[in-house]
């Protein structure tokens, strides 16, 4: 996982030199592809370990994949919007969506 963040940090850095330019093929796909292996990661170690698939990182990687051919035609800085609005939409699905999983979690724990 930790290769994955070095290929977006990688892909951040190019992002920064150029930001009124389109992404060159290299850094479009460390940024938008190393999100997704970042996604893959974690959707690979909960079918590991719960042996479920978290079916909305799957959905949210492949449309991150499918950004990378965007990344190289639209400005740097609009490609780097794209994917934090993709995370960020991610992240609340998932904080809203398993609200009451992570209250019955937190509960046990306080009860211990």
């Amino acid at each position: 996982m930790i290769a994955r963040i070095v290929l977006v940090a990688a892909g951040a850095k190019k992002t920064i030199m150029a930001l009124d330019e389109p992404l060159k093929m290299v850094p479009a796909m460390a940024l938008c592809g190393g999100v997704a292996l970042y996604l893959l990661g974690h959707i690979a170690f909960r079918l590991r370990n719960i042996g479920t698939l978290n079916r909305q990182r799957l959905v949210v990687t492949g449309v991150a994949l499918a950004l990378i051919p965007v990344a190289t035609e639209v400005d740097a800085v609009l490609t780097v919007g794209l994917m934090a609005a993709l995370l960020s939409s991610l992240i609340a699905y998932e904080a809203i969506h398993f609200r009451e999983a992570r209250q019955r979690v937190r509960a046990a724990a306080h009860a211990e």
